[in-house]
């Protein structure tokens, strides 16, 4: 029989507390797969708990039988770096559970009802033998009179938690996030509680925090080459967020797949050459490279299987994504846009992540690059078409922009433009090395090539004055014949320079690097 007697109790009161910590840290040790987190002074942040990671956490007696354990209270709130949801029972002891992600739709026990849950990810939480009411007396008793579907005040990945079951001493709820993202799981005792930190960010995604998209984007093709043995295509996932969706594509294996993706006019099959038919007015093609065949995938890899076209709710630009074929080791799909739009892709680790941003804008907005620098160095970048360019005599051309007249001295270290571009002789791991008065750092990649957006203000002890603000791209190239060699691109809020314009313009200049034209010499 269902035990679905909470329904009509949504008025009930909800019992978080925002601001403050949702499960302190008890005295008394844990039990489950994971070690307490120690006890946090008042000054340091709490941090998450268990061994964040995406694969699926259970019990090993899960799903146990046996007389259930009744839930008293469920609560979520955001902290620092995660969001935390919480499970509290009667008696000192969780019983056995699971908690992994679940693909939609999502249904509930029982009847197999849809039931609609806001999120782009879905994480399930399960525990056996429990319930919210306890039928083992003459009436019916409601241990838990809360709400079927809340919030977590605070929090920046949780979009909501609703109670998908409660039926044959099943219970389950499922956990609507904003894209799929490592979580970790433990239990504390006295009273039971099951304990789901949900990192706000993916692993080397560049911190805690908001989420934000992997670089500036631009228009331009972007192909990088694959490394080492081949993979598998284990997960593909949409998320929508403020200013962006993302298309995920997740990997298993010792080499690296590579990637090319890019516009095109007229999509096709790979192998048949058939018109592929894709929802919207533009198609961003992408091509993995490097991937096995799903049954040549190692025993312990499950492959991807998943439908032929994923949509999600709540995206800004991106209609669908169509999945093709995969055919020699190349595996492409065709992302349907409401328009060209800006985009940027790089490569995550932990586990191997291809991670794709659409931009919510149109390209270039705010800024109009109408003409095309070719450099004697070795790369072409777009400029603004009223800035001036140096002609090449002190420093190679296309090395200095400016919407004012200009002349480069001979002391190359005098700032006399807007924007500087470089190649520096220099290893990329040195010149990324952190200095004194950092503010913020952003990997991604520019044109295939791994890079990093620097923000710093100045401390006083190089060429600038103390408090003086700059942003510099660097960018990793193939070695010379001299050696290492980086791109250095960047901004520095001098005396009579518009900082914040002059840095919109060097994003957008970034966004349209050609960096395959040729190498000096």
């Amino acid at each position: 029989m269902m035990r679905l007697l909470l329904a009509g109790l949504g008025a009930s009161s909800l019992l978080v507390t925002t601001g403050a910590p949702t499960v302190p840290p008890p005295s008394a040790a844990p039990t489950g797969p994971a070690a307490p987190a120690p006890v946090q002074l008042v000054d340091q942040p709490l941090p998450p708990v268990g061994t964040p990671g995406s694969e699926a956490v259970e019990t090993e007696d899960f799903p146990a039988g046996g007389f259930a354990t009744y839930l008293t209270d469920v609560r979520a709130a955001g902290h620092e770096s995660f969001d935390r949801f919480v499970l509290e029972f009667e008696g000192e002891e969780v019983p056995s559970y699971r908690v992994g992600y679940v693909e939609p739709p999502i249904t509930e026990d029982g009847s197999g009802r849809q039931v609609d849950v806001d999120g782009s990810a879905f994480l399930e939480v399960r525990v056996s033998p429990a319930s919210g009411v306890d039928l083992s007396g003459d009436q019916p008793r409601e241990t838990y009179t809360g709400r079927e579907q809340l919030t977590a005040p605070g929090g920046q990945v949780i979009t909501e938690a609703v109670q998908t079951g409660d039926f044959e001493s099943m219970l389950a709820w499922t956990i609507g996030l904003e894209e799929r993202v490592p979580f970790g799981v433990t239990t504390f005792p006295d009273p039971a509680r099951l304990v789901v930190d949900v990192l706000h960010q993916p692993g080397g995604d560049g911190g805690s925090g908001g989420l934000e998209p992997v670089g500036q984007g631009g228009t331009a093709d972007v192909d990088v080459d694959a490394t080492g043995s081949p993979v598998t295509l284990t997960d593909v996932r949409l998320g929508a967020h403020d200013d962006f969706d993302r298309i995920v594509f997740e990997l298993a294996g010792e080499g690296t797949a590579g990637y090319e993706v890019g516009y095109t006019e007229d999509p096709r099959s790979q192998g048949s050459g058939e018109p592929v038919q894709v929802p919207g007015d533009a198609t961003l093609g992408i091509t993995l490279t490097n991937l096995l065949l799903p049954g040549d995938a190692p025993e312990a890899v499950t492959p991807w299987a998943g439908r032929e076209q994923l949509e999600i709710a709540g995206t800004s630009t991106l209609q669908a994504l169509v999945a093709d074929a995969l055919f020699e080791g190349r595996y492409s799909f065709f992302a349907g846009l409401d328009q060209r739009r800006p985009f940027a892709v790089t490569r995550l680790s932990d586990p191997q992540r291809i991670v794709i941003d659409v931009l919510n804008r149109e390209p270039g907005t705010g800024v109009s690059l109408g003409e095309t620098c070719t450099s004697p160095a070795g790369y072409a970048v777009d400029h603004p078409s009223d800035w001036s360019v140096n002609a090449g005599e002190t420093v190679p051309s296309c090395s200095r922009f400016s919407p004012q007249d200009f002349d480069v001295p001979d002391a190359t270290d005098v700032r006399v433009a807007a924007i500087a571009f470089s190649i520096e002789s220099v290893a990329f791991d040195r010149v990324t090395q952190e200095q004194p008065g950092e503010q913020a750092r952003r990997e991604l990649t520019v044109d295939g090539r791994e890079s990093v957006r620097i923000q710093r203000t100045a401390t006083g002890e190089g060429l600038w004055a103390e408090g003086t603000p700059s942003t510099r791209y660097a960018i990793r190239l193939a070695d010379g014949a001299d050696g290492p060699r980086t791109l250095v691109a960047d901004t520095v809020g001098l005396p009579g320079f518009d900082y914040q314009r002059n840095v919109a313009v060097l994003d957008a200049m970034i966004g349209t690097l050609d960096l395959d034209t040729g190498t000096e010499g």
